[in-house]
This record gives structure tokens, sequence and C-alpha cells, in this order.
């Protein structure tokens, strides 16, 4: 037998900001984390946090608001993996580098992240990748600015993550899916938010 998580899954717009804290209490009581994968408030995230009392676990986006806001008691993976609840994590945020701000990145600079950590991804299955930016032609657009990336496509090859979350595209509605299958990875645009469940076998 596995272990199934319900995770919330929130990015790109603080829809859930709009409720009030009795209502989120009740949509999500039995969620057992959050992640979030970009472009949301630091203080959004605190309210969640406050709200729900579970952890979140984030990136960042090409966008951070409200950086003066502590969210030291949240788990930032970007750039990192981590084991969390048995589960293997590893985040890369921000997007491909259009105005050279921060958290932007060229393709050089995005693989340079990901061999910083291919030890710890040679190291036993990877559960869940969190990424701001999509793999390049899955879920992602032609414009520029919100291509993905080509070599999310190794780890897609090589480390066959059994869930990928990402932002950044935004759709025309928080209550809209976007999803593509790709080998044995599910890959969910998080816009808004979603609640969606992780079978660990």
């Amino acid at each position: 037998m596995g272990k199934k998580y319900r995770i919330l899954i929130v990015s790109d717009t603080e829809i859930l900001g709009r409720y009030p804290m009795d209502k989120l209490k009740n949509m999500f009581s039995d969620i057992d984390f959050i992640i979030s994968a970009g472009d949301l408030g630091n203080d959004y995230l605190d309210y969640l946090f406050t709200t729900l009392n579970k952890d979140v676990i984030y990136v960042n986006g090409n966008h951070v608001y409200k950086k003066g806001h502590d969210i030291s008691f949240c788990k930032n993976i970007d750039g990192k993996i981590i084991k969390y609840k048995g589960l293997k994590i590893f985040g890369l945020g921000g997007s491909k580098k259009y105005s050279y701000q921060e958290n932007q990145y060229s393709e050089f600079e995005m693989t340079q992240r990901i061999i910083l950590n291919l030890g710890y991804l040679f190291w036993g299955n990877l559960d869940i990748m969190v990424t701001h930016t999509p793999p390049r032609r899955i879920n992602d657009r032609e414009d520029f600015t919100h291509q993905g990336f080509e070599v999310f496509h190794k780890i897609l090859k090589y480390f066959k993550p059994k869930l990928w979350i990402h932002g950044h595209i935004h759709l025309v509605s928080h209550m809209d899916t976007q999803e593509t299958i790709v080998g044995n990875t599910r890959i969910v645009n998080a816009y808004g938010y979603k609640v969606i469940e992780y079978m660990k076998n």
C-alpha cells in the first residue's frame, strides 16, 4: 500500500485572499501541505500558512511581491532538493531572461542550477518537481517571456518525476485546468489554486 497526499497548489493570482479564514479552513481541511509555484506575495503565502496551519513549500516566480514580509517559516526550495514527509522534491524558480531582472535565467544559467543538484538527483527517485516556468513546448506559450526551458526535458528524461507543478502561464480563469502527461510524469499548471492528489508507492 502506498501513501496518498492531498496537496493545495497555488501560483500567479491571489484568488484565495478573497476568502475569509473560516471558509478556507473548510475548503482545505483535508490537505497535507501547500506548494506555491511562484509569482505570489509573501504576505499571501503567510495568510495560507497561518489560516490552514499547513507547511508551505515554494519557489519564486519571475516576480516576488512583498519581499519584505518575513516568511522564513515557509520552506523555500528554489534551487535545491528537500526530503519532506517521505517525498523527494526539487524546486527551480524563475523564468527565461527577458529583461535582466531578478529571478530570470538563460538556458545556460538554468542548466548550471540543475548541475549543482546532480548528486542529490541521482540519489533516489524524484517524486515532485516544482518550477515557476514549465518545460519548453509543454503548457508554455510562444512569446519569449512565457516560453519554457529546454533543459527541463533532461529532468523529464533522466529523473522522471511523477508530478511536475509549475506556474507562469496564466489561464482565462483560476477555474480552468491545464495538464499534460509526458511518459509517467503528470505536469500541472497551478494557476490560481488546485487540490491534487499524489500517491507515493
